[in-house]
């Protein structure tokens, strides 16, 4: 793809994200930027916070989007130089340099607290960032700034040198539309990581081959100086970590103190206690010997990424590293096999540590299950059309993209008409969906990748019980969820209170507080989710329910006694959503509907059969809220009569005899519904 062409698709996609989510088209171009920087693998868990004013000395300060790495301890913020023009236009280093200025000004009067004293209105998304900053200065290794561009630069200077505030090291990064093309062209949608093993110190780290296969595989065993590794890991940061050990080390912790105690006071011993590490490289760089190798190009670790992070940690905390000697096993592989074989490595090189198959999930055929119903499965034609639309899975990064790049002009019109960009699905919003629904929105709130972590952990237990429920009814159950979240966004930017920051949260608690509400007050009614898919719309009655629910969640994510001053960071708290669920709201039952709801029915059938449907915690609570509290005393009185219970279970049950006054967790409806199948298969009849 040429990048006339690549730039008119992001800025088409982006007019017509913002025109469909009623969104700052700023804002939009944001997101879309975000998303390809996190593709590849600068960024992660990215938070839009748009954010402009003046301060001391009247400097311009400005920021519109931020990512915290707790990893390599780096915060990135994005600024971005939009123009939105149909042309490829250019900017120069002048314009380069009052983006970063408003941005390190930003920083400063962050750090300060200038912006945090009250100059600020609280609910400013600026107000929370600024708090944040200045609660996390201590613990920041770098800064990085992203300026984020729909332009080219006029300059070959992507990256500035670097400079410091607060003492705090801050680098420069620069992608516009051209860096940005050439991302998205390579192989891996990455820019290449070249990695050199030559410092002033050492000449190469030490290598010894192990044979080559076809030209396509090179493996090495190396010994690498843990102050050479450490040094490696402090330049480049996490970007060195294959994607699924990077979600282990997010969820496991960085620093192991177990490795930490070794360094202190055995480093010479380190070789022997310590398994070492595994990496992948596209290509390497040999000594004339070929006994060393100097440099590997896209390097990443696919096991001991904990000890990396370690002898990183050690390295800055000054500890002594030049006795500790690390094995590493180097595998090379050639770029076109790089993306096939990578996961494959990781998995089998963490299959005798805790990394679980939650960790890999992003692998799993769970999405080519539903890549495929994706193809198949048309909506209803819209009035006039002839044949219905797709929604499209992208199970892979460019897919959507990819499938157009070889297609004649009429029949890439077709594509789009059948495949219109905005019924564009990703694992991520896969994710989001289900987790949002199943009562999980501070889990949602943590960012992309933690969100799909955990929704791994619960759809492989799904998958190794019963694969066949992910069927097109599943599909089309997603693609419901899909079409109220998408409408949902929409509302929230057409409010007048939304002023440009945390539709995110609002969304997904909007959504969770309503399904919540149903939850706790249907008595056997629900949402008919099928007549979204038929209508591929939600009705103007359900839409004011959500627009009810959206103010009633910005006023507690934004109230002034927050626990967090950071209203994204509040999100992350589950406080916050015990707080929204207690907090009331008027509802009107009348949206929901009495006939029988044919994927409740089939979960509890399943149910039945001792199978465990997909999204059983929203089932779970459905069937436990619909049994009256005394119905749940009686079960308790004849078990505990006849020593049936443990006490876990026992106060399962007190907690239900406490309905409709107590709502128990979903959690706890799916064991307490699985004590009552249990006695009534030992003699109790409800």
């Amino acid at each position: 793809m040429q990048i006339e062409d690549f730039h008119s698709e992001l800025m088409l996609s982006v007019r017509v994200s913002a025109e469909v989510n009623r969104d700052f088209i700023r804002n939009s171009f944001v997101e879309k930027a975000a998303g390809l920087l996190a593709d590849a693998e600068e960024i992660h868990d990215f938070h839009s916070c748009h954010f402009e004013g003046v301060g001391r000395k009247k400097r311009k300060l400005q920021v519109d989007g931020y990512a915290i790495d707790e990893l390599d301890g780096s915060i990135s913020l994005l600024i971005a130089e939009f123009r939105n023009d149909d042309d490829l236009l250019n900017f120069d280093a002048t314009d380069a340099k009052k983006n970063f200025n408003s941005l390190l000004s930003f920083v400063e009067e962050a750090l300060d607290g200038k912006l945090t004293d009250g100059t600020v209105d609280e609910t400013e998304p600026g107000f929370g960032l600024a708090d944040e900053l200045e609660r996390l200065q201590s613990g920041t290794i770098r800064f990085k700034f992203f300026l984020i561009s729909d332009c080219k630069l006029n300059s070959r200077k992507l990256d500035w040198p670097d400079s410091e505030v607060h003492g705090i090291p801050v680098e420069f990064h620069i992608w516009d539309i051209e860096r940005f093309h050439r991302a998205f062209e390579s192989s891996s949608g990455r820019e290449s990581l070249e990695v050199s093993f030559v410092n002033k110190n050492v000449e190469g780290i030490n290598c010894l081959s192990s044979g080559k296969e076809d030209g396509n595989y090179q493996a090495y065993l190396c010994m690498i100086p843990g102050e050479l590794l450490a040094e490696i890991y402090d330049k480049h940061g996490s970007r060195l970590l294959e994607g699924n050990v990077r979600s282990f080390l997010t969820t496991k912790g960085k620093v192991n103190s177990g490795i930490q105690e070794t360094i202190k006071l055995n480093p010479e011993m380190f070789f022997a206690y310590n398994n070492g590490i595994s990496a992948t490289a596209e290509s390497v760089v040999l000594s004339e010997d070929g006994m060393k190798i100097l440099s590997a190009s896209n390097l990443q670790i696919v096991n001991g990424g904990q000890t990396t992070a370690s002898l990183a940690n050690a390295f800055r905390n000054r500890f002594d590293l030049s006795r500790v000697r690390v094995q590493m096993k180097l595998s090379v592989l050639s770029s076109e096999r790089a993306d096939e074989m990578i996961p494959l490595i990781a998995r089998y090189a963490n299959s005798q540590n805790k990394v679980n198959d939650a960790d890999f999930f992003a692998n799993h055929p769970f999405h080519v299950r539903i890549e495929a119903h994706s193809r198949k499965i048309w909506t209803s034609p819209a009035p006039g059309a002839q044949f219905g639309r797709h929604w499209f899975y992208e199970r892979a990064r460019g897919q959507y993209l990819n499938e157009q790049a070889k297609l004649t002009k009429s029949q890439k019109e077709q594509f789009l008409i059948q495949n219109p960009k905005l019924n564009l699905l990703t694992k991520t919003d896969i994710a989001k969906l289900e987790n949002t629904w199943r009562g999980f929105p501070h889990k949602v709130s943590l960012g992309a990748q933690k969100n799909f972590l955990f929704f791994a952990e619960w759809i492989s237990k799904e998958w190794s019980e019963n694969d066949a429920q992910f069927d097109e009814d599943y599909f089309k159950y997603l693609v419901s969820l899909a079409i109220l979240f998408k409408h949902t966004e929409s509302l929230v930017s057409r409010q007048s209170w939304y002023q440009g920051g945390y539709r995110a949260n609002v969304v997904t608690y909007t959504l969770a507080r309503f399904q919540y509400e149903i939850l706790k007050k249907s008595k056997g009614l629900h949402l008919d989710l099928r007549s979204i898919w038929e209508r591929q719309d939600i009705s103007h009655d359900l839409s004011d329910q959500l627009q009810i629910v959206a103010g009633i969640v910005f006023r507690v994510l934004t109230k002034p006694d927050r626990p967090k001053d950071n209203v994204t960071e509040w999100a992350k708290m589950e406080r916050c959503w015990t707080e929204i669920q207690s907090t009331p709201i008027s509802f009107n039952t009348d949206l929901l509907v009495t006939r029988p709801d044919k994927v409740l029915n089939q979960a509890l059938e399943n149910l039945t059969a001792g199978i465990q449907p997909v999204g059983f915690g929203l089932f779970a609570k459905t069937a436990v809220m619909n049994i009256d509290g005394l119905k749940w005393t009686q079960l308790h009185q004849w078990a505990d009569e006849r020593a049936l219970l443990s006490k876990r279970e026992s106060d399962l049950l007190r907690a239900a005899a406490r309905i409709p006054r107590f709502v128990p967790s979903a959690k706890d409806c799916e064991k307490i519904l699985k004590i009552k199948k249990n006695l009534e298969s030992k003699g109790f009849e409800f």
